[in-house]
């Protein structure tokens, strides 16, 4: 049953320094590279994981949870993980991190109103993603249930140059072979990821951002590609935070006007605003076949195995092993997000969402 080597995790507990002793993790249960996350908890020592799982696209419940359980007997954790196919308001109240992974969404008021009052939500994810739709950080301040990001840009945690190469097995799935390429998205990330990365490689780059370092401002790219789109073999798109509509009728390419300049264009989406229903109709050629909304990344990281996945996991799980610490031993949310800014590992909030009021 297992497919990687245990040592990835062990790994993974060693450099992040991850002591779960005594702490109770309430997380998810998952398919493909996620199912060794609660396994990775468990071997960091947590006192007990509840791991929850729903049906999807990629698998069914009853069968994560089967082979869950095996992982768990093959690396010797299986007396501390539970798998549950329902949110179980039980093993919530008493959990002292609860993590925001795909099944345990959304975090909305009944599970926060759930928790103890020193319970700590980590992010798997820097606090910029933030989505309202599935997670109510009003209630948590309301509750004094803190939620602090993971730095994606940390020394510890780096995921650049994760996100770098997945960026380009994207692109080698549409036959990609080196030549000048377009890349659109924001900086830091992912689009300079890959911007820095495949310069790195001598390939010639024209990158498009709202990002003051870009070669060219989103409001000139119509008239540019009008110029000189024909010479592109592809385009990949890479936007994660500006919500601007990149390919689509009034977006700043429509896709009659791509297909006329550079009918072999073809287009890579890792992330971004774009109108799907009229890419499946325009004639061009684009990768992945499953488009997300905006918010959301089309093109994972777990299509690169275990490493990515768990490394940020792993990362999630410091910060919020940090938070639990400071709150169980009754220090206000005020001094421990002072206290824990400073780990170059930890992402507070900007602006009104901050923890820090002044």
């Amino acid at each position: 049953m297992t497919m990687i080597n245990k040592n990835i995790i062990c790994d993974l507990i060693s450099s992040f320094d991850l002591n779960l002793d005594g702490l109770r993790i309430y997380t998810e249960a998952a398919s493909g590279p996620y199912m060794y996350a609660p396994i990775l908890a468990a071997l960091a020592g947590a006192k007990s994981v509840t791991a929850q799982v729903s049906d999807s696209s990629y698998a069914n419940a009853t069968d994560i949870i089967t082979q869950t359980y095996d992982l768990a007997k093959e690396f010797n954790v299986a007396d501390s993980l539970t798998c549950i196919n329902k949110r179980d308001y039980s093993k919530l109240a008493s959990a002292d991190i609860v993590t925001n992974s795909g099944h345990v969404r959304p975090i909305d008021r009944s599970l926060i109103d759930s928790l103890k009052p020193t319970a700590v939500i980590p992010l798997m994810w820097e606090t910029w993603e933030f989505r309202e739709t599935d997670f109510d950080l009003n209630r948590c301040h309301d509750r004094g249930i803190l939620v602090l990001g993971t730095n994606e840009q940390s020394l510890q945690c780096d995921m650049r140059p994760h996100i770098a190469l997945a960026g380009l097995k994207l692109l080698l799935s549409l036959g990609y072979d080196g030549g000048p390429l377009l890349i659109l998205g924001n900086s830091p990330i992912p689009g300079k990821s890959l911007v820095d990365y495949l310069k790195r490689l001598n390939v010639e780059i024209y990158w498009v951002s709202d990002s003051s370092d870009a070669d060219l401002d989103y409001s000139d790219f119509s008239n540019y590609f009008e110029s000189f789109g024909s010479r592109y073999t592809h385009m990949l798109l890479a936007e994660h935070h500006n919500p601007v509509l990149l390919l689509g009728r009034g977006g700043l390419l429509e896709y009659s006007q791509v297909f006329e300049r550079n009918p072999y264009l073809k287009i890579a989406v890792m992330a971004g605003n774009i109108e799907k229903e009229g890419l499946l109709a325009s004639g061009l050629i684009y990768a992945p076949s499953e488009i997300a909304p905006f918010g959301f990344i089309s093109y994972q990281l777990a299509e690169l195995g275990c490493r990515p996945i768990l490394t940020l996991y792993a990362a999630g799980l410091k910060v919020g092993e940090l938070m639990a610490r400071q709150r169980l031993s009754g220090l206000p949310i005020d001094t421990v997000v002072k206290s824990l800014i400073s780990n170059d590992l930890v992402m507070d909030f900007q602006g009104a969402k901050s923890w820090l009021k002044n």
